[in-house]
């Protein structure tokens, strides 16, 4: 009898046991399934955020560069154009770093290139090939504007702390548009 009391309490711990073991769930996917779904689904297209970061320098940019500050920017996806509200470059500037520069000396404008927007730099929508970029330069209140630079500009000749205000303008598949503040002042003893 003792060895049946034995064999009793076996079995009994033994169906305890596993009747506590994890057992695989029935109402969820396996983890390798799940995988391959997200690895063959189509991507989707990531918010259109902040748009790439603008730069505005010249051959002495490792010496003197310009700070540079982001002002209003929209996207609209639908093809229809949007326009950014106007910025102040005074007012964007207030307390950042301007650069220097000697006077005529070329200004070149590129903007960054951030991973996270990957989509975005399919479309150029990073980089300044493909856009419109339109200045207005202030210097002691008058204001000077210029369409359509391209890639670079010519600093002013006369001497003077210079604000800019650079409208960079995508028309591809995705329309934006972005305001950029920077600031120089012009000496030739730079």
């Amino acid at each position: 009898m003792g060895n049946r009391t034995i064999r009793f309490i076996f079995l009994i711990a033994l169906l305890t046991l596993s009747a506590c073991s994890p057992q695989p769930r029935t109402d969820v996917k396996p983890v390798q399934e799940a995988a391959e779904q997200t690895i063959s689904s189509p991507p989707e297209k990531m918010e259109l955020g902040r748009p790439g970061e603008f730069y505005a320098f010249s051959n002495n940019q490792d010496e003197y560069p310009s700070d540079m500050a982001l002002g209003h920017y929209c996207w609209s996806e639908d093809g229809s154009q949007c326009t950014a509200e106007s910025d102040d470059p005074r007012d964007l500037m207030f307390e950042k770093r301007y650069g220097r520069m000697k006077p005529g000396e070329r200004i070149l404008f590129t903007m960054a290139i951030n991973p996270a927007w990957t989509w975005l730099s399919e479309n150029d929508l990073n980089t300044i090939q493909g856009t419109k970029i339109d200045i207005i330069q202030i210097s002691e209140g008058v204001e000077t504007r210029y369409e359509n630079v391209g890639r670079s500009m010519d600093a002013p000749e006369e001497p003077g702390l210079y604000f800019y205000l650079a409208t960079v303008t995508w028309d591809l598949e995705v329309k934006g548009q972005a305001n950029y503040a920077f600031a120089f002042s012009v000496s030739p003893d730079y």
